[in-house]
């Protein structure tokens, strides 16, 4: 189910089974317009509220562009936190892009994540390979914890 179009930026799709958000990225600065940005960031987070899931698939692989200073900020300062304490998202894997800016684009948010953070994040070369690898996490989460796992480490949670 489509959740977001924002045209030549991104979509944001649903998936029910096996509960999922793929977002597929197709420009990180539209037209030097970062208040486009942040308000599709804002909705983004809106919607992991609505529609909670541990799970997503980020397409970066056709994204044109890189976040400029001030979005890279935002994501450091607002988006990262408020994902990490107010959403359910545990695992994300990224379709990883073609050129080389946008790779230096994706990686910044990367960087937002220490060893044995509640967020757990991999690269991967196909939507397949993405698919799986979530796939595996899930499963894995379920299991009795025995030693040191990555878990929800959130108050409360």
């Amino acid at each position: 189910m489509l959740l977001l179009d924002e045209p030549g930026v991104v979509r944001v799709f649903f998936e029910e089974e096996p509960r999922l958000q793929v977002h597929e990225w197709f420009e990180y600065n539209p037209e030097d317009r970062d208040w486009m940005v942040v308000r599709t960031l804002d909705r983004i987070y809106q919607l992991l509220l609505d529609h909670p899931v541990a799970c997503v698939l980020v397409k970066t692989n056709h994204t044109r562009g890189a976040f400029s200073p001030e979005i890279q900020k935002y994501l450091r300062e607002v988006q990262f936190p408020r994902l990490i304490r107010d959403t359910s998202l545990r695992f994300v894997a990224t379709l990883k892009p073609a050129d080389r800016v946008t790779k230096m684009s994706a990686e910044l948010w990367k960087g937002q994540f220490e060893e044995g953070a509640p967020l757990i994040l991999h690269d991967v070369e196909t939507e397949a390979e993405g698919r799986a690898w979530l796939q595996t996490m899930v499963e894995l989460s379920r299991r009795p914890s025995q030693g040191s796992s990555r878990t929800d480490h959130r108050a409360g949670r």
